[in-house]
C-alpha cells in the first residue's frame, strides 16, 4: 500500500463500519423521520417506539441511530440532515442519494475513507481487477503498524472490520456485490446532482474556486482534477454556474447565493 497515513493521527480508525455499512434504506427512512435540530439520543427513541426499523434490537437502533446516522449527517448542527432531507422527500432517492450519503460516511470515518482513496485506488494503480477479505485485512495490518489504530486488533476483528469495509463499497456502488467471490472493482461515476451539491457545500463553507476545484473530497468519488473539471464544466451548461479555468486559474461565478437556495435549485432541477 502506497499511502497510508502516517504514525501521528488525530483521526484514528474505528470499527464503527462493522455496525453498518451503507445502510442506504435506513438512512432514508431517519432523514424522512428527523425533525430539524432533533438530536440523536431523541430520534432513536422514537424508532424504538415506533418500530420504524421493523424487528431490529434496542441495541440495534441505537447503533443505526447514534453510532452511524448521527456522525454522517448530524454534524455540524444537523446541517447536512436538513440539506439531505429536503432532497430527500422532493426528489427520488437515486444514485444521488448512494453518492451523497457515500461522502458524508467517508467524511465521518477515516476508515472508510482511506478504503478508498488508499486501498481501492492501490489496487487500481497496481492493475488489480477486484479485492478481497485477505487483501483488505493487509491493509488493515499496514494501518495498524503505522499506528492508524488506537490500540491493536484482534485478527478476528480485522477480519469482521474488512468484511464490513467490502460490504459498504459494494452497497455505494464501488464494487460488486457478490460476496462470495473476490470483489470486482467497479468503475465510478458521480451522479451530477451530488457532484453539483459537493462544489455548493464546499463553496459555502468558504473554499476559493481553485479550492473547490481541486478539494480532497473529490477523490472519495474517485475524480481526479481533470474529471472534475469536465464535471464542474459541464453543469456550468445547465445553469449552476459559470465555470472558468486555465491552468492553475479557477474561476466560478456561482448562481445561489446559500447552500439553502442551491439545495431547492437541486429539488427542481433536471438532470
Amino acid at each position: 500500500m502506497s499511502s497510508v497515513m502516517a504514525k501521528t493521527v488525530s483521526d484514528p480508525y474505528t470499527i464503527r463500519i462493522s455496525k453498518g455499512a451503507a445502510l442506504l434504506p435506513e438512512t432514508r427512512m431517519l432523514l424522512r423521520e428527523w425533525k430539524v435540530d432533533e438530536d440523536a439520543a431523541s430520534l432513536a427513541e422514537r424508532v424504538l417506539e415506533a418500530d420504524l426499523l421493523g424487528k431490529a434490537t434496542a441495541r440495534r437502533v441505537r447503533d443505526i441511530v447514534q453510532r452511524c446516522f448521527a456522525p454522517r449527517l448530524l454534524s455540524p448542527a444537523g446541517c447536512p440532515a436538513r440539506h439531505m432531507k429536503r432532497l430527500v422527500e422532493n426528489r427520488s432517492s437515486n444514485d444521488w442519494f448512494r453518492d451523497l450519503c457515500l461522502l458524508y460516511s467517508a467524511r465521518a470515518d477515516r476508515l472508510l475513507r482511506d478504503s478508498i482513496t488508499v486501498f481501492l485506488t492501490d489496487a487500481i494503480n497496481e492493475g488489480r481487477l477486484s479485492v478481497t477479505v485477505d487483501t483488505a485485512t493487509a491493509f488493515l495490518c499496514e494501518a495498524e503498524e503505522k499506528g492508524m489504530m488506537e490500540s491493536p486488533w484482534a485478527a478476528e476483528t480485522k477480519k469482521k472490520v474488512s468484511r464490513g469495509v467490502l460490504k459498504a463499497l459494494a452497497e455505494f456502488g464501488l464494487l460488486s456485490t457478490n460476496s462470495r467471490k473476490p470483489r470486482e472493482i467497479l468503475s465510478f461515476r458521480p451522479h451530477p446532482i451530488a457532484v453539483a451539491y459537493l462544489a455548493y457545500d464546499l463553496h459555502f463553507s468558504g473554499k476559493s474556486d481553485a479550492g473547490v476545484a481541486s478539494h480532497q473530497d473529490w477523490s472519495i468519488w474517485q475524480c481526479n482534477k481533470a474529471v472534475v473539471r469536465e464535471s464542474l464544466d459541464e453543469l456550468s451548461r445547465h445553469g449552476l454556474w459559470v465555470f472558468q479555468a486555465a491552468g492553475n486559474v479557477v474561476r466560478i461565478t456561482w448562481n445561489a447565493s446559500t447552500m439553502e437556495e442551491a439545495v431547492d435549485v437541486l429539488v427542481g432541477i433536471n438532470i
